[in-house]
Order: structure tokens, then sequence, then C-alpha cells
């Protein structure tokens, strides 16, 4: 199960780097006007050029959310996906100790890998509306 836990760890990671990356994009763009302004220039900066950075920028950010949401879904995905497998490897393991509880072993394996898909679903959707938003 280490798998999915350095899955998200490496999310989180590349989510810093992301951030990080943006947040000095804008600082040098912030210090790049301040620069035009105190330099002694009575020439105010490009407005358009001003609009086109701060756009490019958000566009940016944007991206690095997108790609942040799917790494997540696809994560979370992987995780119960490997949940449910040993759930059910537990269970056909108790249910082959235990004579009279095989029948429960078949109905706790159906049990915990339909909780499991409907986790998985509501997880992809939520992706999906965080991607859209």
């Amino acid at each position: 199960m280490t798998a999915p836990t350095d899955q998200f760890v490496d999310i989180a990671n590349r989510s810093q780097e992301a951030v990080t990356a943006a947040v000095r994009n804008w600082a040098d763009t912030v210090q790049s006007v301040a620069g035009k302004l105190t330099s002694g220039q009575s020439q105010l900066p490009d407005l358009q050029n001003v609009v086109d950075q701060y756009f490019d920028f958000v566009e940016q950010v944007l991206a690095n959310q997108r790609r942040f949401a799917q790494q997540w879904a696809s994560a979370t995905v992987k995780a119960t996906e490997s949940v449910t497998e040993q759930a059910q490897r537990a269970t056909q393991s108790v249910a082959a100790h235990s004579p009279n509880g095989a029948e429960a072993g078949v109905d706790g394996a159906a049990e915990t890998a339909r909780a499991a898909g409907v986790k998985a679903g509501a997880a992809a959707r939520a992706a999906r509306n965080a991607t859209k938003a």
C-alpha cells in the first residue's frame, strides 16, 4: 500500500513546485512593474502588457490546478483499487479458514467491492467537477 502513498507524496511535491513557480512568476512581474515605475520614467507601463501578463499567470495557475486534480483523481482510484483488492484477499482468506463463514465472506467481499466502487465513482465525479470549476 506504499504505492498510493508515494503517489500522494509525489502529487503534493509537484503541487508545491507549481505554486512556488507561480508565486515566483508573480513576484518577478510585480518587481518588473515596480522597477519601471520607480526608475524615474514618467511613462506608465503598457497596460495591455500588464493585462496579458496577468491572464498568462492565471492560465498557468489554472492549468496547474487541473493537473493536480487529475493526478489526485488518478491516485484516489488506484488507492481504492488497492484497498479493494486487499479487502477481497482478506475476505477470501477468512472464508477459506472458516467453514461456516464462506457465505459471509463472499457477502463481505461483494459489499466491500460495491462500497469501493461507489467511493471511486464519487472521487471521479468530484475530480471532474473540480476541473470544470
